[in-house]
């Protein structure tokens, strides 16, 4: 659509350029005829100052009808400053020449058909008008009473001046809106090719957006599997193990954990599930976050016979589920890392509610996190780097950033670890 815009511009361009050269032309042709014919009638002035004067005038007439044939018709009409030196020039030239000899007033017409290419409406009309006057004025029609023959005169000029003017007019407009129309076409161009920009930069957007998309499902399903099938791997190698020690000395208490066992493995099946179709722990489906959390501190004590002090200084029975399923994975992950590395002998458990935030608290007196784990920025805002294969810690920041809340850890060697997780309560009251 642009190269056949361009290509009917470029087109128009040279017929309205050919146009305008063969108006110039023919100026040049007509005040040549006239000079011939006025110092030819009057042979006198090639022998004295009317002849060069006649010439010099007829020259600068000319030059002053052919500059505005250079001027670029989009620029049109021109700046009313211009438009009136030149013309008044033309017309003063024109003048002087009638003034001399008034068969020159017949080069008024080049005046009239200049103020076609200088101004356009009500302007057009008054310079037509003072073209007109000037004309009847050198032919000695303006004689009061107007005589038939003089006012057949000046009404058969006046209909053919006002006729043509009332034709250039029209022109005037017809290419007024062609130059309208084609900046039209030329912006809903240029608009086509920065839409078809846009959609190109949305669909590469589009697919970003799914590779991201693709890239946090992996994430999610990583940190999921982790924190269900990891956790209940490892409890289900220490129950195997308690089992074996146990199968000479009291087969009934090994039956029990091998029950338990396959509870447990029953149970981080039904999760995996739960995980990949992205719905809440299993746990949290058959009770509230307060039991499912008791119950699993007493199994925790059960089996590596740590002390645990459980504080509860808020209701958790009206906690939405987002902030239940953040806790109780939260919790889950601090418990498996202290039963599998902190080496410790007492955990404390707070839960309270702060204001518009809810304060999870949980801490050990064991061996200490690595430093090499985590660490803080200069900002403040804390980094980690779990060993390969371990999603931990990961998995925990991640889950608290996408409830909107904030993850502190603190650790020194021999002197436990402290998580501290600090969640917003999004518009619930709990009581």
């Amino acid at each position: 659509m642009q190269s056949e815009i361009e290509k009917n511009e470029v087109s128009f361009q040279r017929t309205f350029k050919r146009t305008r050269i063969g108006f110039a032309t023919f100026s040049f042709i007509y005040l040549l005829v006239l000079n011939i014919a006025v110092l030819a009638s009057t042979p006198t002035y090639m022998h004295d100052w009317h002849g060069v004067t006649c010439i010099v005038f007829s020259i600068i007439a000319f030059l002053l009808y052919a500059f505005p044939t250079i001027m670029d018709p989009q620029d049109w009409p021109p700046s009313l400053p211009y438009a009136l030196s030149v013309w008044g020039s033309m017309y003063l030239m024109v003048a002087l020449l009638s003034l001399i000899n008034t068969n020159y007033l017949w080069a008024f017409y080049l005046v009239f058909s200049l103020s076609f290419a200088l101004f356009s409406s009500r302007r057009l009309l008054l310079m037509v008008s003072v073209v007109a006057f000037t004309m009847f004025s050198f032919q000695g029609l303006w004689v009061w009473p107007l005589s038939s023959v003089f006012l057949f005169s000046i009404v058969s000029q006046s209909m053919t001046i006002f006729g043509l003017t009332g034709l250039n007019m029209l022109f005037q407009g017809l290419l007024a809106e062609r130059y309208e129309r084609t900046r039209l076409f030329r912006e809903l161009s240029e608009a086509n090719v920065q839409l078809e920009e846009a959609h190109r930069r949305l669909e590469q957007s589009v697919e970003q957006e799914q590779e991201l998309a693709v890239l946090r499902e992996r994430t999610r399903l990583a940190r999921e599997m982790h924190d269900t099938l990891g956790h209940a791997l490892v409890l289900i190698a220490v129950k195997l193990e308690a089992a074996q020690r146990l199968r000479q000395r009291d087969p009934e208490r090994c039956d029990q954990e091998l029950e338990s066992t396959k509870g447990i493995a029953r149970e981080s099946m039904a999760g995996l599930r739960a995980s990949i179709a992205d719905l809440r722990s299993p746990a949290l489906e058959h009770e509230r976050i307060q039991q499912a959390l008791e119950r699993s501190v007493r199994e925790l004590t059960q089996r590596c016979g740590l002390r645990f002090t459980y504080t509860l200084q808020t209701d958790m029975t009206r906690l939405p589920e987002v902030l239940e399923e953040t806790l109780w994975k939260i919790c889950q992950e601090a418990f498996a890392n202290i039963e599998k590395h902190a080496q410790a002998t007492h955990i404390n458990l707070s839960i309270s509610q702060c204001e518009n935030q809810l304060l999870l608290t949980i801490q050990d007196d064991g061996i200490g996190l690595p430093e090499a784990y985590y660490h803080y920025l200069d900002d403040g805002t804390l980094s980690w780097q779990s060993p390969d294969g371990h999603y931990g810690l990961r998995g925990m920041l991640e889950r608290v950033e996408d409830a909107g809340g904030h993850l502190s850890l603190s650790s020194a060697p021999h002197k436990g670890t402290t998580v501290e997780v600090r969640l917003p309560l999004m518009g619930f009251v709990v009581v």
